[in-house]
């Protein structure tokens, strides 16, 4: 056989294994992608019920759902048992960035940039708002408050009409941490934010980061002592009930039917919970900042999707609730913020939520008790403990 001859022989030859075990990779690859693992963690049974109904069932592939308990988390566990994760964005997201897939671009490239995340990605939007009762805005002569400065300046003029200008579900331990987390933002901005979440992780009580120093804000320093101070000095001034950290929904309640109430302090999932007679008064703005000059977020939970694994099959499923028809669909059922560009929102609030979101450098930011104790529900109850303390 001539030479030439002999190495085109050898390169077909050759080729023909190249081939066969490409094939037999492709092969192995869909049989392992067959069966898919997804667990769910945080959610509620409605958001479980809404992701699995958007989940195609097909009859080449298992699928296999696990609702995950609250609390301690192995997340060692979790990677090696599961192809699929639904959560809120927060601590957990953010120990498992880097150790699971990243989100395919052409998913990321239909949200805002602020929203993209490539360990991942938002589905839906939750949001701490500001709720501003409306008569009282009009008998103080108030359109809008532009800034921080108008905030405080119009809870001196509300108490004029109304018994406590400021309330909030105190009694709830994520809201009431919220409520400080949103300070601390609005006053030094998302490095601050950040800085706090980072120190509190590794802190087991409060005395370990009430004292941190997380920006200087006109001449005076940040910290959760500022704001805890802040807030213990309201009732004496007049802006809020002397009881108000210890405040339940029932109590909200009655005192928004009273109309004994200028501002008030939820999240968006509480608000549609408000009847809407009550509700109805109110305008929704977010929480107003002290200085435009450094980069702020958004204190928007996000429900995120998170690939922990190459299966193909997860993420096709990514793609789907990722579009703008699904995420349409899941705005008008959980009345939550979409965040595809076009996707349709459920009214005005959902869609402020994404503008917001997608407006700022910092983008959405997961709040206090997710951000520092989703897998530590007893430390969260032992440190809001100390800081109601702390109120008294």
């Amino acid at each position: 056989m001539k030479k030439k001859t002999r190495i085109l022989v050898i390169i077909i030859a050759a080729l023909v294994v190249i081939a066969g075990i490409i094939s037999a990779l492709i092969i192995r690859k869909r049989i392992n992608d067959r069966t898919v693992n997804i667990a769910f963690y945080g959610l509620s049974e409605d958001y479980v019920s809404l992701i699995k109904e958007q989940i195609p069932e097909d009859e080449e592939v298992i699928l296999k759902y696990d609702v995950l308990a609250p609390g301690a988390l192995d997340l060692g566990n979790l990677t090696k048992k599961y192809d699929m994760l639904f959560t809120w964005k927060g601590e957990v997201t953010d120990t498992l960035e880097g150790g699971v897939e990243d989100i395919p671009g052409k998913i990321l490239e239909n949200i805002p940039i602020s929203m993209r995340n490539k360990f991942c990605f938002p589905l839906l939007l939750d949001h701490y708002e500001l709720d501003l009762y409306q008569p009282v805005m009009a008998k103080a002569g108030i359109e809008n408050l532009a800034d921080y400065s108008e905030f405080e300046a119009y809870f001196n003029e509300a108490k004029k009409y109304v018994f406590s200008p400021f309330f909030c579900k105190a009694s709830d331990d994520r809201t009431l941490l919220a409520l400080i987390g949103n300070f601390i933002e609005a006053k030094g901005g998302v490095a601050a934010y950040k800085k706090l979440i980072e120190k509190m992780r590794t802190s087991s009580s409060l005395d370990d980061f009430i004292d941190v120093e997380l920006a200087t804000v006109n001449s005076e320093v940040l910290s959760v002592r500022s704001v805890l101070d802040m807030l213990k000095s309201w009732p004496g001034e007049g802006i809020t009930h002397p009881q108000w950290y210890r405040a339940n929904a029932a109590d909200v309640r009655a005192f928004a039917e009273d109309k004994q109430l200028a501002v008030l302090f939820m999240s968006l999932s509480e608000h549609r919970e408000m009847p809407y007679k009550i509700i109805s008064e109110y305008t929704t703005i977010q929480m107003p900042r002290v200085s435009e000059n450094v980069d702020h977020g958004v204190i928007s939970p996000a429900i995120c999707g998170v690939l922990i694994s190459n299966n193909s099959n997860c993420k096709n499923y990514l793609k789907l609730l990722a579009s703008a028809d699904v995420q349409s669909y899941m705005s008008m059922k959980t009345m939550m913020g979409p965040v595809h560009y076009r996707a349709e929102s459920y009214d005005i609030q959902a869609d402020d939520v994404r503008f917001w979101a997608a407006s700022c450098a910092g983008g959405p930011l997961p709040d206090l008790s997710l951000a520092v104790y989703q897998r530590k529900p007893e430390l969260q109850a032992a440190v809001v403990n100390e800081i109601r303390n702390y109120l008294k």
